[in-house]
């Protein structure tokens, strides 16, 4: 049986009422995706550089920045876009063959190269750090149809597509191997053909059929002169299939594939969120990125019989509201925000993504604008004294903090589940040490429960909790070092959290979750309303008796359309949540994402069939998919054990008035079981069956006894008892400043108030409001939002030719009178009229004992010749 190793077993949560996420870590359980259960820092760990590069050197605060930054953040180098560009510009035409690079000064500014390189011993070190490094070709001068370029230093073109490819080919020969730098793993035709080529973002009706023919004969040339290298396209800025309806994907993702689909190793995609573009959000985090992945793959599925890895050699963020201002944190954090959300998507996908590499240039000084005097975004450092002045030394940009946060990540992908797909959760086990990171999609914070579950009763000695998150619109790496047993952390907005877990022994894992992906054999069907679009996912493999399934659906469909649909799978019934990964993209120009959803296991076939259908028509259903998780023991097994902390939210609701048996209870969970509740009371004793939520309703003011039972576990019980209440009736007093300028009101007996001061209303909660007063009568009336409550009326009359004080009085009440009551008399009666005292008012100020009198309300009436003119009341306490 699994042990609970993280919190108490339950306990009760009154008010406020609201969701809460739970997240299960299983830590001997090993989840392994195609084979792939490791985390590969030199997959995912990277920098948008090369060891060779200039910019490592300088005016660093530290004496050897690449020293500090690769070892000491455990950093790999992703991508060089510079060196075979600024070659090709340096190279001259061959004298033969027009439109070619002189094959014979490549061999020797190959040599030169690498005998260079071979003579900077102190960079051989760094080669480790290289395991998954990308080249890529730079447009210009590498391109050559419309808007071609001759090189920038020898000024000849390129003759075709065919020029190009030899001279990368010859390139990767000469500048690489031997005792130069590593051949690349990697190669990029050319970077961001369509970019500037084909309309932009918005443009779906350009054809990419250039850039796929020149993709084809570049890859064939390159493998004429070396065959082993893996060569991939089309290094798109912006893979938006659903613009236009779908038209851009046809135009052009569709078409590479169908095109060039065959000559390409891998796939080669930038993908940026927009936080920040023209006061909007356009986001590709979440549910977005989920649609992408799945859409391409599983038309690469159908037309060439394979998926191919994918090379993320851009990601992040771009923001463009900010771009023309000088450094600041906060466009810092909007990176780091979508470096950390993306990312944790590729980790999901660790079979197939081949690197991502976030871009991070180390000091962009080429990038810096002089007439403006703004320095390139895209930094790991930045000088000293920015943003006042680019100045002093170079120090790290805040973008730094996202490596310190994954510095000590590694080992074997452990099972996690989370109930909110807003939270991205993953863990790994390294001997001794455990790692778990949650990442929050959501623009609000969330309180995570958290239950990590371990077979053999391992011990935790301590946890470092590291938690990048953004404090004013500075991010900070918040960390804590805990020794006892975390159940609940709060996380902040858009933010990542890293737990380190130190155990007293090393993690069993024995315990497996193998994970594969089955896509259907159709895809992008147009949605007609109330009409099931049916699709087969064949060939599912079953071999455990254990697992569970997620059904993508992935759709593109204009705001205001249903994205709710009807599904089945093999004719049952499938709840669809009502939620999918990430925001509402109600700031995008539509919505396309992945709808995730869960499906049990013993619903799945070999062969399935599964339909899907709108109430509505337009847009389409992308692709369709089924996530299988076979497990090699029952790891969802469920004890009560295994419920979270706070897994019951008890809410009692009062009765509306008076004698009214209107009175609510409600239960909601966060684990959904088969649960019973008994609720008792004098005179009521019912039973009932629930899942997630119950509401009773109908019941008697009166004190309530709820026992809670899971009758699969006949010796588990919670109580709790709760109370029903009738409304209290509505109660005010009143107290003048000494000013008279305002009046006090003290309110009690209801939750919403209506406070009406000379005709003028207002609402209020508050049990305390203070109300301007008038001079003369002020009428008063005070209700609440139950008739039953009773109505609080009364006139006061504002006179400022005197005041009294203190009000309330224990023992001299005083008295300051105007001119116009000097030499009048003070009559102070009883609340039944009977005259008390009576005191001759002869100046301004004058006093009265009541320290005789009993407790009460009393009345003070100022008299001249026998004719009233003032009154007000008092309290003796």
């Amino acid at each position: 049986m699994n042990k609970l190793i993280i919190g108490v077993l339950l306990c009760f949560m009154y008010l406020p009422f609201y969701a809460q996420v739970q997240v299960d870590v299983n830590l001997n359980v090993k989840h392994t995706v195609g084979n792939i259960s490791e985390f590969d820092r030199s997959k995912f760990i990277t920098i948008h550089a090369n060891q060779v590069e200039n910019e490592w050197d300088g005016d660093n605060f530290v004496t050897d920045l690449r020293d500090d930054f690769l070892n000491g953040y455990d950093v790999y180098l992703g991508r060089n876009t510079g060196s075979i560009t600024w070659n090709l510009n340096n190279i001259g035409e061959d004298p033969i063959r027009s439109g070619f690079a002189d094959p014979n000064e490549i061999v020797t500014k190959g040599s030169n190269t690498r005998n260079n390189y071979a003579s900077k011993t102190d960079l051989h070190s760094y080669e480790s750090r290289k395991a998954n490094h990308v080249m890529a070709a730079q447009l210009h001068p590498f391109w050559t149809g419309e808007s071609q370029r001759a090189t920038s230093v020898t000024g000849w073109e390129l003759a075709n597509a065919t020029a190009t490819g030899e001279y990368m080919g010859r390139f990767f020969n000469e500048f690489h191997g031997g005792n130069g730098e590593p051949i690349p793993k990697w190669i990029e035709v050319i970077n961001e053909p369509a970019y500037e080529e084909l309309g932009g973002k918005s443009n779906f009706t350009n054809s990419l059929q250039e850039v796929a023919d020149f993709h084809v004969e570049v890859a064939d040339a390159i493998r004429v002169q070396n065959p082993n290298l893996k060569i991939g396209g089309y290094t798109v800025a912006f893979p938006d299939f659903e613009t236009g309806d779908f038209q851009r994907w046809i135009n052009r993702d569709k078409l590479f594939i169908d095109v060039a689909g065959e000559k390409m190793d891998f796939w080669s995609w930038h993908l940026y969120d927009f936080p920040v573009f023209g006061g909007k959000k356009d986001l590709r985090s979440g549910s977005n990125l989920e649609a992408t992945f799945d859409m391409h793959d599983q038309y690469s599925l159908i037309k060439l019989g394979e998926t191919k890895p994918y090379v993320i050699s851009e990601y992040g963020s771009q923001t463009h509201d900010l771009r023309n201002e000088q450094w600041s944190p906060y466009r810092d954090w909007l990176f780091m925000a979508a470096q950390n959300g993306q990312m944790m998507s590729y980790m999901e996908r660790p079979n197939d993504i081949a690197i991502a590499i976030p871009f991070t240039i180390v000091k962009a000084e080429w990038g810096y604008n002089s007439t403006t005097g703004i320095p390139y975004v895209s930094r790991l450092m930045r000088k000293a004294n920015e943003p006042a002045s680019y100045t002093g030394e170079w120090v790290y940009t805040e973008r730094v903090k996202f490596y310190d946060l994954w510095k000590n990540v590694k080992g074997t992908r452990i099972d996690t589940k989370a109930t909110d797909l807003d939270i991205q959760v993953d863990a790994y086990i390294d001997g001794n040490k455990g790692y778990v990171i949650l990442n929050n999609l959501e623009f609000s914070a969330a309180t995570i429960d958290l239950n990590v579950f371990d077979n053999y009763n391992v011990a935790i000695t301590s946890i470092l909790k590291r938690h990048l998150t953004l404090s004013g619109n500075i991010p900070v790496l918040e960390e804590e070092s805990v020794i006892t047993a975390i159940s609940s952390v709060e996380l902040g907005s858009q933010s990542t959290m890293i737990l380190e877990y130190t155990f007293d022994n090393d993690i069993i894992i024995d315990e497996t979750s193998d994970e594969v992906k089955y896509f259907a054999d159709s895809y992008l069907q147009p949605i007609q309303a109330n009409q099931a679009v049916t699709f087969n996912i064949n060939g599912v493999a079953k071999p455990t008796t254990y697992g569970e399934a997620v059904l993508r659906v992935s759709i593109g469909r204009d705001h205001g359309s249903v994205l709710k649909p009807v599904v089945t799978v093999n004719n049952v019934d499938i709840t669809v949540p009502e939620d999918w990964r990430g925001y509402d993209q109600a700031q995008k120009n539509r919505f396309f994402g992945t709808l995730e959803i869960p499906v049990a296991y013993d619903v799945l076939n070999t062969n399935n069939v599964i339909s899907v259908a709108f109430p509505d028509a337009g847009g389409h259903v992308s692709s369709v998919a089924m996530q299988v998780f076979n497990f090699s023991s029952n790891i969802r097994e469920f004890t009560p054990e295994k419920l979270p902390t706070n897994n019951y939210t008890i809410k009692a609701i009062d009765a509306t008035c008076n004698n009214q048996d209107n009175g609510m209870l409600s239960i909601s969970t966060i684990v959904g079981q088969n649960y019973n509740a008994v609720v008792s009371s004098a005179g009521y004793n019912e039973s009932f069956n629930f899942s997630n939520n119950l509401s009773v309703e109908n019941l008697k003011v009166g004190s309530y006894t709820i026992v809670i039972t899971l009758p699969s576990f006949p010796d588990y019980k919670m109580e709790f008892s709760v109370q029903i209440r009738e409304p209290e009736s509505l109660t005010v007093s009143s107290k003048l400043t000494v000013d008279k300028n305002a009046v006090f009101l003290n309110l009690k007996g209801g939750v919403k108030y209506f406070v009406a001061l000379n005709g003028k209303e207002i609402q209020t909660g508050a049990n305390e409001i203070e109300l301007a007063l008038e001079e003369g009568i002020n009428k008063l009336k005070v209700t609440t939002d139950k008739n039953c409550q009773g109505v609080y009326e009364e006139t006061i009359f504002i006179d400022k030719s005197y005041s009294i004080y203190p009000n309330p009085v224990k023992e001299e009440l005083s008295i300051v009178v105007t001119e116009k009551l000097r030499n009048s008399s003070a009559y102070v009666y009883d609340i039944t009229g009977k005259l008390i005292l009576r005191k001759e008012i002869d100046s301004t100020e004058n006093s009265i004992l009541v320290n005789g009198l009993g407790k009460g309300v009393y009345i003070i009436v100022f008299k001249r010749n026998k004719e009233k003119v003032g009154a007000s009341k008092f309290v003796v306490e």
